[in-house]
């Protein structure tokens, strides 16, 4: 039916030369083989090229053919090269969606003389179904429409329950008729989804295409891409091939392809080996390992550990602290215990009461997810030990889930920041001064200790002075919680000095092991078997599924490598406790109840890749895309190639497009590079602490990752480069360079305009001026 049709239309009674240049596996090959055999014509046969797709500049080249089938991208590097025959009439398009100004740019390289048709037809309905010819004067829109059906063939667009669409919708594509294959070989499950039963004739076949379109109010289809080329990126549905369609516009670009990528190269579930000493494994980022398998944060705390020894303190350095909360309390309870119903807690717990005497208000935070069986732990112990147990909650509780996990891809952040607003506002009340926190070695060091350890900060008073100020920043971050919760406490400074929080586990070095003796044999306590670990909280398995799934590696890895380092647990122990057998019907549950919706795409990002007739940059890119799309459907990354890769059969190879490489995630702007050295400077710090390599400008810092320990470092880095004052607050005040860096450059020149002649050619001098950034 096809081979028929085409002669007919293509050739009317002529007898033409085709060339074959394609890959036989290629479908485009029955119009080049099979139509000219029944026509009387002839084939030129050209040899294969070594870079796949480039077969076609031999055939315009050599000038032997008069019609030919080809792809867009066959014809995008026709008109990248400005390549043209004189003896070839028309030219069949087909495979891919065909842009219009692609066929206004053949049309005009070939004067105006050549015949352009594009073909639509997937390989299930044999090679071609429809039909239209180009016409610059009435094809205006971005793709050039793909017509009507050929003869024997019936062409629909419908909606998911196969009922029409109105001119205008978009539907899928299903197509019935001679055309349509029986299914696929062996694949009776794939059969049986995409051909079904056709609605219109009984005892027909409908082949369900997957590819969107529309009618136009004059009967033409529009093709719209596929639909398994629509992502949904932070809620938004997006069409790539729209993305597409707006760069094509751009006056200098040829070519465009847009995708969507997940950001994070490492696989949760990919891991080759773990480190030999700590157990930290390989797809933790930037993890590295010499030739002996020792990862390079070991070889580092090798050498450094001496140096932190100092911060870790005694348990007699905690019987004083224990001697003053008694002694300076002003109501009924010496203190109050945070106490989650782990192991940690539960171990803390016992000993701050029968080892060092103390009556403490016990707070624990009922999130809506606490096991029953944790919940029989706490209510146990706490009755044994004779102390009172104090349930907080907030009904907001799962809108903190849902931001903490959108936020940093696991729940346990949103619980934190709760405990602690909820506590301090309860101590307060009680006028208790002194919180003890049941947070491990390993915690400790990756929430107070990991960014000065990285960044050499070995001072305990600085390092303690750090924490304070980040505690103070932290509370003030705004966040739901800041949004939901009465947070006023956290307004006056004094509340830091009135209220003290005490890690226990900064005072006493216990092993793992040992922990779980002294429970056996001392405490009620009991593993609950409810939540598959050692954990109080049914919904820490949504956070550690989310967490691998969107950034590629377990979020316990790092505090359970330095539980390991400062000897709480063995290797085996820590590797053990990361294989997490988890129940993803629960997590899917969980996440609906908190409101949390996944993307299709999970952190997916969006890159465009592009041909252009001169070098075109990413900002000047970006900032034409402004002009025509919203910030949520502008790619993160842009790339300029020399060529798209095509596959054999002269289509675009997606895979052998080069992934991006910068590890900056974009969120909704615009990227403008740092210009003046100010500028630069503050850029080399932020990438330094967050680890990000490529910053704009404009990029807000807490988007980027930030926090308030990396706020911290940051603040004292520029304090330390420009020799100004000023506060960790100043980074929420003003959280991109462009902002912080004017407010630096009105420092810095405030206080120039006060130096005398002498003073200023004196500072001028200096190296530790020019090293400043030479202002």
């Amino acid at each position: 039916n096809y081979i028929m049709w085409a002669r007919d239309f293509y050739l009317q009674g002529e007898r033409l030369v085709f060339p074959l240049f394609s890959s036989l596996s290629f479908d485009l090959t029955v119009t080049s083989i099979f139509v000219p055999l029944v026509s009387g014509g002839s084939i030129v046969i050209y040899d294969e090229s070594e870079t796949p797709g480039l077969e076609v500049l031999d055939v315009i080249r050599e000038n032997r053919v008069d019609i030919i089938k080809l792809t867009p991208a066959h014809l995008t590097l026709l008109q990248a090269t400005n390549r043209k025959s004189d003896r070839l009439r028309k030219m069949i398009v087909g495979g891919e969606d065909f842009k219009r100004s692609l066929a206004q740019g053949i049309y005009d390289l070939f004067d105006s003389k050549i015949e352009i048709y594009n073909e639509y037809g997937p390989t299930e309905a044999t090679v071609g179904c429809m039909i239209h010819r180009f016409d610059p004067a009435v094809d205006t829109d971005a793709s050039i429409p793909i017509g009507r059906p050929i003869q024997n063939t019936q062409i629909y667009i419908l909606d998911q329950q196969l009922l029409p669409v109105p001119p205008g919708v978009i539907g899928e594509m299903c197509i019935g008729g001679k055309c349509v294959s029986r299914g696929y070989l062996q694949r009776p499950d794939l059969t049986e989804s995409k051909f079904v039963s056709d609605p219109f004739h009984p005892g027909g076949t409908l082949y369900r295409t997957g590819d969107l379109a529309r009618w136009t109010a004059d009967g033409q289809m529009q093709f719209l891409g596929r639909s398994d080329h629509q992502v949904k990126i932070k809620g938004y549905r997006i069409e790539l091939g729209e993305i597409e369609n707006n760069l094509l516009d751009h006056p200098d670009i040829e070519s465009a392809v847009v995708t969507a990528f997940q950001p994070v190269v490492h696989s949760a579930d990919a891991i080759k080996r773990w480190c030999v000493q700590c157990g930290l494994p390989d797809n933790y980022p930037d993890a590295e390992f010499n030739a002996a398998g020792v990862c390079r944060t070991c070889r580092e705390y090798s050498e450094l550990k001496a140096r932190f020894r100092s911060y870790f303190k005694t348990p007699a350095d905690l019987r004083i602290i224990a001697d003053h909360a008694r002694q300076s309390k002003t109501g009924e309870y010496d203190c109050m215990v945070l106490y989650s119903g782990g192991k940690d807690s539960t171990y803390m717990l016992y000993q701050l009461v029968r080892e060092y005497g103390l009556r403490p208000l016990v707070f624990s935070l009922d999130n809506g997810y606490i096991s029953e069986e944790a919940k029989e732990n706490m209510l146990r112990v706490t009755e044994v030990l004779g102390v009172d147990l104090v349930f907080g909650q907030t009904p907001h509780m799962n809108v903190i889930f849902a931001e903490s996990l959108k936020r940093h891809s696991n729940v346990c952040n949103g619980c934190f920041k709760v405990i602690y607003t909820l506590s301090i506002n309860l101590a307060r009340q009680k006028g208790i001064h002194t919180i003890f926190t049941g947070l491990s070695r390993g915690q400790l060091f990756e929430t107070r200790l990991s960014d000065m350890f990285q960044a050499r900060i070995f001072d305990v008073e600085e390092i303690d002075r750090t924490v304070l100020a980040a505690r103070k920043a932290y509370h003030r971050f705004e966040d739901a919680v800041t949004q939901l919760m009465d947070v006023k406490v956290f307004e006056d400074d004094n509340i830091f000095d009135d209220i003290q929080l005490v890690d226990f586990y900064r005072y006493v070095d216990v092993p793992l092991q040992q922990m779980y003796t002294y429970l056996e044999q001392n405490a009620t306590w009991v593993r609950p078997s409810d939540t598959g670990r050692s954990t109080n909280c049914l919904i820490n398995d949504v956070g550690i599924y989310i967490h691998k799934r969107e950034r590629g590696f377990h979020n316990y890895a790092l505090p359970y490598s330095w539980d390991v380092r400062m000897g709480h647990k063995t290797r085996a122990e820590a590797i053990d406790e990361l294989d997490d057998d988890i129940d993803e019907k629960k997590v899917h549950r969980i996440l609906d109840e908190i409101g949390y919706v996944e993307t299709e795409s999970g952190g997916a990002l969006l890159a465009a890749y592009f041909v252009a007739r001169r070098p075109v940059t990413p900002t000047e890119v970006r900032a034409y895309l402004e002009n025509s799309l919203p910030s949520y459907m502008i790619p993160g990354f842009i790339i300029q190639l020399d060529q798209i890769p095509l596959t054999q059969n002269g289509k675009i190879d997606r895979k052998a497009l080069p992934r991006p490489e910068s590890k900056r995630i974009v969120f909704d702007k615009v990227f403008v590079a740092p210009e003046t050295p100010l500028e630069q400077q503050l850029a080399d710090i932020w990438s330094e602490v967050l680890h990000v390599k490529q910053i704009g400008v404009h990029d807000n810092f807490f988007e980027l990752g930030g926090d308030s320990i990396a706020t911290i470092h940051v603040m004292m880095r520029v304090s330390q480069t420009f020799k100004v004052n000023l506060l960790p607050v100043t980074l929420f005040e003003m959280p991109t360079i462009s902002d912080l860096a004017r407010r630096i450059e009105n420092m810095l020149i405030d206080e120039i305009e006060q130096l005398t002649e002498e003073e200023a050619k004196s500072l001028l001098e200096e190296d530790e001026f020019k090293r400043g950034g030479g202002l």
